[in-house]
This record gives structure tokens, C-alpha cells and sequence, in this order.
């Protein structure tokens, strides 16, 4: 056999040893894009829809003209099997959900602010309270259509320039909810003004990514979190979307990079967990998460989740975290600056009160790199300096701890 095929394969099966070993972290596939074909449609504030029976509707307004016009383009790329939306200048107003299919990138150009609207002037249309939902506009109002990963895909929101997503504190309001897609990409947008929901809930999604993308103020409940990565589960209640099967699928390869939150109760997290189901190869790095009122970063039931390079600063108000992580496998955390929080880092045992209560307590696990990876952190102005990871469920004594001291700046 010839002697560079030898050391070739010898080399390739030691790499595949070493990404095969156990505590070794997972890395996250990069998020495969699929350029959008088909029609384009360049819209404006005063666009109107193409299809008569919208016009002639009396569900038709002042109010109502961004969202028919909008849901008019969108049915019309899913026949299309894809397409691209451009919005240009302007200020558009939605007051409910538009349905977006597969294939489909939506540009919005600079100077493009996209608001949540609480008034139809039609009686018989009540407005909802999310604007995006990541389905097909044929399939939103059927039952138990997806499940697994077997939704929409290859969805593109892209913000050219200065572009502002408002949901002007539409009480337990959404911008985008995405569920059971692949291949979802939303880059350089900026949310604004939550109040007692979330500005993206990412539920059961396999390779996507939140990049460039700013998330500000909230009011109301301070557990919701800007970017919520949950389980379509009806044990739980966190997920309401008739058109899943709520088979409890985990997210999957989900990275948010290059992000900034502020002023919110929580960047990033997992509320409930679904009994053996973990969200995998969750990234979060290079963020600037400052002001939160809560523990910062929730995780729960995440394996091989790397967190790195992020600045995390709270208020220094109660007994919160700047990370905090229960059900986790084999994480990957360094090189974060923590400041502002009563503790720096915890990892605990964790049971779901409520509604998801039956489901068995979750607890912990960490490889040696692990443990090297929590020591290559920094902290600033918290009460404990240290990584407190405690054994036993609601048992917080020393003895059933462990304690991995950090660098103070």
C-alpha cells in the first residue's frame, strides 16, 4: 500500500477518535443556506395585495393593508415553491401573524421598521400576537402537520443597514416563531420592546442561526427570555402552535454569534424541559448581554453547548447568575467576562414546577475539559467568585459541592 495513503488514514482515524471520545465536545455543523429562486416582489408601506378577495374584505383597513399585503406575497411564494420579499423604506405595521414557507429570503433595506400593531378596525379580526410564524401559509391552520425537523426550511431574514423590529410591548407579543424548521438564518435586525413573551422562540430547529442582531428592552415577566430555545411539548405548555405534533423535539446546531441584549430579564434559555430530550451543540459566543434583571443565561437539558467569548453583566439584584445550568452534558464555557451578578457561574440539579412537573429531576455532567474550560473565565463585581456546581437536588451544602475559582479584574 502506498506510504501517504497509510499516514493518511492513520491520521484520519485518530481525528475520528478524538471527536468520537467521550466528554470531548460536539461542534456544531456550519448553517447550510439555500439561495432563494423563484418570483422576487419589492413591496412598500402603501402596497396593496394582488388578490381581489383581500381588497374587497372587510377585514380590509388602514390597519389591516401591510398584513394582506404581505400574506398576499407570501401564498404566492409558496406556489412558487420560493421566492424573495424585499421591503423598502418605510414603516410597515403588522397585526397579525403572516406564514412564511420554504425558500424564501425576505430583505429588508435600510431604514425599514417592522411594528407590531394592536388595532385591526375590523370587529371580526382580532389581532395575534406574534408577526413571523416559520410554516406553511397552506398548513397554519391545520393540525399536527410537522414534527422532528420536517417544516419549513431555508428561510432567510436579512437586515441591509438599519433595520428595527418593534413590538411596541404587545403584551406576551413574538417577532418570530420558529418551529420543526432547518436551515433558518436571521442576521443584523433590531428587536425592540417585548413585554411578558419573546422576541424569537426556537423550537425544534436543526441548523440555524441568529447573527449580527441586537435585543432591547423588555417589560413584564423577567424569566422570558429575548431568544427562547424550548421543546414543542404539551406537558410542559411552552409551546401553543396548533400545526406541530408536539412531539418534543430538541433544537439542533443553533448558533446566535455577534449578538447584543440589553436591558431584559433574560438574553437566552430553556424554561421547561422535556424528560430525555436535549437540545444539542447550542453556541453562544462573541455577545454583549448587559443589564439583565435575571440569571442571563438559562440552560437546561443542552449537550455539548459551547458558551464562549461573551461579555454578561446584570443588575446585581437577588440571587441570580450570570450562567446558570441544569441538565447539562459536557458544556464548553471560557473566556467569558461575568460582572454584575450575585454568583458568577452555577450548575444545579433542576425539576420543572407546574405544568411539566411529572417529569424526573435533571442533573449534570462534565468531562475534564470541561472543568478546564469553567477555570477560563473572568469575573467582576459578584458576590461569589467561582463556578458553584452542587450534586444533589436543592441540597446546596459544601460537602455535595464543588467550587472552581475564577480570575477577578
Amino acid at each position: 500500500m502506498n506510504k501517504k495513503w497509510i499516514q493518511f488514514a492513520a491520521g484520519a482515524a485518530l481525528v475520528t477518535g478524538l471527536l468520537a471520545a467521550p466528554g470531548l465536545p460536539e461542534f456544531a455543523q456550519p448553517v447550510k443556506q439555500v439561495e432563494a429562486k423563484g418570483k422576487t416582489y419589492t413591496i412598500t408601506p402603501k402596497s396593496k395585495p394582488k388578490k381581489k378577495n383581500y381588497l374587497k374584505s372587510n377585514k380590509y383597513t388602514k390597519y389591516t393593508k401591510n398584513y394582506y399585503t404581505l400574506r398576499d406575497r407570501l401564498e404566492s411564494l409558496e406556489k412558487s415553491k420560493g421566492g424573495t420579499i424585499i421591503f423598502k423604506k418605510g414603516t410597515y405595521t403588522y397585526t397579525n401573524a403572516v406564514f412564511v414557507p420554504s425558500n424564501v429570503k425576505i430583505i429588508f433595506r435600510d431604514g425599514v421598521v417592522i411594528k407590531k400593531g394592536s388595532k385591526t378596525g375590523a370587529k371580526s379580526l382580532k389581532p395575534s400576537t406574534s408577526i413571523f410564524q416559520l410554516v406553511k401559509p397552506s398548513k397554519s391552520k391545520k393540525k399536527k402537520v410537522y414534527g422532528k425537523y420536517d417544516g419549513t426550511k431555508n428561510i432567510t431574514f436579512e437586515g441591509q443597514g438599519n433595520v428595527t423590529v418593534d413590538l411596541k410591548y404587545f403584551n406576551k407579543g413574538i417577532a418570530i416563531i420558529a418551529g420543526h424548521n432547518k436551515n433558518i438564518k436571521i442576521n443584523n435586525i433590531k428587536f425592540r420592546n417585548m413585554k411578558n413573551g419573546h422576541f424569537i422562540e426556537m423550537d425544534a430547529n436543526e441548523n440555524s442561526s441568529v447573527t449580527n442582531c441586537s435585543f432591547t428592552n423588555a417589560k413584564g415577566d423577567i424569566v422570558k427570555e429575548a431568544i427562547n430555545l424550548d421543546t414543542p411539548d404539551r406537558t410542559t405548555k411552552g409551546w401553543s402552535q396548533p400545526w406541530s405534533k408536539f412531539d418534543k423535539t430538541p433544537n439542533k446546531n443553533v448558533t446566535i454569534d455577534k449578538c447584543s441584549f440589553n436591558n431584559l430579564g433574560r438574553s437566552v434559555g430553556t424554561h421547561k424541559y422535556s424528560s430525555g430530550k436535549y437540545h444539542t451543540n447550542i453556541t453562544i459566543s462573541n455577545c454583549t448581554i448587559k443589564g439583565m434583571k435575571k440569571d442571563a443565561i438559562r440552560m437546561m437539558n443542552w449537550k455539548s453547548a459551547k458558551i464562549t467569548g461573551n461579555v454578561i453583566s446584570g443588575t446585581k439584584k437577588g440571587n441570580y447568575r450570570a450562567i446558570l445550568g441544569s441538565g447539562v452534558y459536557y458544556p464548553v464555557i471560557k473566556d467569558n467576562k461575568l460582572i454584575n451578578f450575585d454568583r458568577a457561574v452555577q450548575f444545579m440539579p433542576w425539576k420543572n414546577s407546574g405544568p411539566g412537573s411529572s417529569y424526573k429531576t435533571i442533573y449534570n455532567e462534565f468531562s475534564d475539559y470541561s472543568y478546564q474550560c469553567l477555570k477560563q473565565n473572568k469575573c467582576s463585581g459578584v458576590r461569589e467568585n467561582y463556578v458553584r456546581i452542587n450534586w444533589r437536588y436543592k441540597d446546596f451544602a459544601e460537602k455535595h459541592s464543588k467550587t472552581i475559582y475564577l480570575e477577578t479584574y
